[in-house]
């Protein structure tokens, strides 16, 4: 029942946005600290932050060995500088501490388990981090849990109002066809942005309202015949 409602969003979502053009997974020490950068910010601040990182150290041992205060210099326009800086500097020390490389492409030989739990092992690496890691430079059938997704699962009822992130990327993991799940994370953070938003979500012309728990809670007894009917 579960993978049937997650498989019926996923189909209700090719629906609306169509196939999507992915680039092939790229360097997973770029992906790691692209990621971090994207915490609490908007991907235009986050990519040229990343983009700045790039330009000025030319390489991630140029950066891992570059002081603070230019790392935070050059990742301002992202926010959270002084957070954000010493956790790129740390988990790409700690890379090479264990790993005698800033390379991460071992991973891609490796379980998805065993590689999440290293990745997690990192301080500074949260959930979603790693998981980005494993999917997007690896192909690695897990999905990303971001504040729009989790904020879809909660409002569709897949989860409860007290599930962290972590149990919804378990949830959607094991529940979404493994095939198609990085196109699948990637559409339901296009209806977060664009449709399910966080204030006023446009509930009248969304595609999911017919199996929404918001929906029908928000909208009362009308809403509740909409998704019986399946408007």
């Amino acid at each position: 029942m579960r993978r049937n409602k997650v498989v019926g969003v996923r189909g209700l979502l090719l629906k609306r946005f169509g196939r999507l053009k992915i680039a092939a997974g790229g360097d997973a020490a770029g992906e790691l600290v692209k990621t971090i950068l994207s915490q609490n910010t908007s991907d235009i601040t986050s990519l040229r932050a990343f983009g700045n990182l790039k330009r000025r150290f030319h390489s991630w041992e140029g950066l891992r060995k570059a002081p603070l205060p230019a790392i935070k210099r050059e990742i301002k326009i992202a926010g959270l500088s002084n957070i954000k800086a010493p956790r790129i500097k740390d988990a790409l020390n700690e890379i090479v501490r264990r790993r005698d490389s800033l390379s991460l492409e071992f991973l891609k030989d490796r379980g998805l388990i065993e590689g999440y739990r290293f990745l997690r092992s990192i301080k500074g690496v949260g959930p979603k981090t790693a998981a980005v890691v494993l999917l997007f430079s690896f192909g690695k059938p897990i999905m990303p849990v971001d504040t729009h997704i989790f904020r879809i699962m909660k409002r569709l009822g897949f989860i409860g109002p007290r599930a962290t992130r972590e149990k919804a990327q378990e949830y959607l993991t094991s529940a979404s066809p493994a095939n198609a799940i990085k196109e699948f994370h990637l559409h339901l953070i296009m209806l977060g942005r664009q449709v399910c938003t966080a204030r006023e979500p446009k509930c009248p012309v969304c595609n999911l309202k017919k199996m929404c728990k918001y929906y029908g809670d928000r909208h009362g007894r009308q809403g509740i015949k909409d998704r019986k009917k399946g408007i």
